[in-house]
Parts: structure tokens; sequence; C-alpha cells
């Protein structure tokens, strides 16, 4: 179909109307809900995009929002300013013209595609404003879409908004449900990670590439352990005491080898002699031993450890660890 008959569709059809709560997750855990309202008038509409995520407890387990609200033309096209609500951070940004907010690609794209021929749209994600396409064609009664280059699985309910929105990239599935809640309590991050039996052949994990060897411990750094019961625990309480000895520290959250295979897991790291220097008080290593893969760095203050938390959740359910 070409882009001027699928234009035509959409604006002989018009977006769907409604509302509709999912229930999401990653890696067949339930982190919270997501939230997508349309409404229309004559000539505009407007969408809001909402999701409330509880961060895995490695992440520090607070719950994290993010809220898009957009006004439309009849095509699903965003028209003036996007407001963009995330935590307490709230902004207005001029969005790309003539482009679809990517949260409502699935939605138009079943409208415009015909059976067993595929339609595309321009699309914009709202997060960070990137542009790019998204298509889907109609298999049976399921729509196989690639937005910004992520395939997604989509089944509809009567009202013309997803049912089910699987990604088959980090195995995030958005399920209709109107009871979806966010978890009374933080899910745990999925300890085992796939990736090669010979650490040496590790190379990347979520687009992060092996952390490099790690500068040498100059002395009179703390003793690399801690109590605790997770690794996170032992973590904090591990930079509780260098922070009373005067070192400057951080905590680091990814991918780490443990002797057997890769897990998900935090560490500490230090301020010494201008090299932050990793150390492991789970393990027992000072410096840390690889391979790993740091997704996130965060010191102290909410707003750091939230912005943090959100790289983890995009990283997590992710098919593993990649070989060389």
């Amino acid at each position: 179909m070409s882009a001027a008959a699928a234009l035509a569709a959409l604006l002989a059809l018009g977006l769907p109307e409604g509302a509709a709560r999912y229930r999401v997750e990653l890696g067949g855990v339930t982190v919270g809900l997501a939230e997508l309202e349309l409404r229309c008038g004559r000539e505009r509409c407007r969408a809001r995009w909402e999701t409330r995520l509880r961060l895995p407890e490695e992440a520090g387990g607070a719950v994290t929002t993010r809220r898009f609200e957009t006004e439309l033309d009849r095509a699903g096209r965003a028209v003036g300013r996007m407001r963009r609500t995330r935590d307490a951070e709230i902004a207005r940004l001029e969005v790309p013209s003539g482009r679809v907010p990517a949260g409502l690609a699935e939605a138009l794209l079943a409208t415009a595609a015909g059976r067993g021929e595929a339609a595309c749209v321009e699309v914009f994600e709202e997060e960070t404003l990137a542009t790019g396409r998204a298509c889907g064609a109609w298999e049976g009664d399921t729509l196989h879409a690639t937005v910004l280059g992520v395939e997604e699985r989509v089944t509809f309910a009567a009202d013309g908004l997803p049912e089910t929105v699987a990604l088959a990239s980090d195995g995030a599935r958005f399920l209709r449900d109107r009871r979806a809640a966010v978890p009374s309590r933080p899910p745990r991050l999925t300890a085992r990670v796939a990736g090669p039996g010979d650490p040496a052949r590790a190379e990347s994990f979520c687009g992060v590439p092996v952390d490099p060897p790690p500068p040498r411990a100059p002395p009179g750094l703390p003793a690399p352990r801690a109590a605790g019961e997770s690794c996170r625990e032992k973590t904090a309480a591990y930079l509780a005491t260098a922070a009373a000895a005067g070192h400057e520290g951080r905590t680091a959250i990814g991918v780490a080898w443990d002797g057997d295979g890769f897990v998900w897991h935090a560490w500490a790291e230090l301020l010494a002699d201008g090299s932050w220097v990793p150390v492991d008080p789970s393990f027992g290593e000072l410096p840390a031993r690889g391979p790993r893969f740091t997704v996130a760095r965060h010191g102290a203050g909410r707003a750091a450890a939230l912005a943090a938390g959100r790289r983890v959740l995009a990283c997590w359910g992710r098919a593993g660890v990649l070989a060389r």
C-alpha cells in the first residue's frame, strides 16, 4: 500500500476512541501497568499514554512514572507540543512535524494495513523524539509490526485498541487488564542471563560493551566485604563504610560473571587516584573481576537512582550476553 493510500485510509476511518489499561510484564514478571486513552473532537484528538512501573529490587524498588499527553489531527499526527511527565519532571516538547507518536502506531496500522498487505506510517519515539517508520501487516488475527526497528505481535479488542502487544526483542508484554496494578513489592531481576560458556568470548549485553579491565586498586580502600542479604544490600553497606572512611562511591548495576555463568548483579565503584575502581562485596573482589557489563550507575539521591532504574528496566528480559 502506498503512503498516500495509507494516509487516505487513516483519514477515512479515523482514530479509534476509548481507554484501556494494560498489565506490563518483563521476562514473564509483572512490573506495573500502562494506560492508553484516545478522545476525539471534530478536528482534533488528544492522546494520553502512561506507564507506572516498579523498579526491580536491585535498582532500588521505587515506582517510576512516565506520561505523554499529545494533541493530534484526525490522522493521528502530533500537532503543537507534547507534555511529558517523567516522575516529578514536567516538560513541554516540540514534536517532529507530521509524525505519529510511536505509542499509537499499532492502532493506526491496524486500520491501514490490508490482509497480507503492509502499511507504514512515519513515527517518533515519545521519550527521545527519535524518528523513523512503523510498518505492519495482518497475518490471521495478529498484526505483525515493526515500530522503530522493534518487532511486535499485536492483537486487538473490538474497540480498535490493542488487546495484547508482545515485543520480541526484550520479552516485554502489554496485556489488557482493567485490574492491572503496580506490584506492592519490588520484583527481582531474573538471576541467570544466557551467554557463552567461555567468559572470554563475552562481547556485549543490551548494546553495552564489556567493561574495560579495572584499574589497579590503591592501598587504603575498605576490604571487599559487607553485611546484607542481597547484592544491593551488601553494596549499600559497603558504600556506607567507604563514605565513613572518606571515599567517594557509587552503585553499579549490570550483568557479571559469577564463575558459573552470567547474572544480574550490583556492586560498588570507588573513586581513587582519579579513577573509578569496581569493588564487589558480594563476590569479595577488589578490584572486581570481569567480564562485566555495567548497564547503569548512580550516586546518592532518588532522581539518580530512578534514572538508573529506568535503564535497567530497558534491558530486563533481553536475550542474553552476545559472544564475539
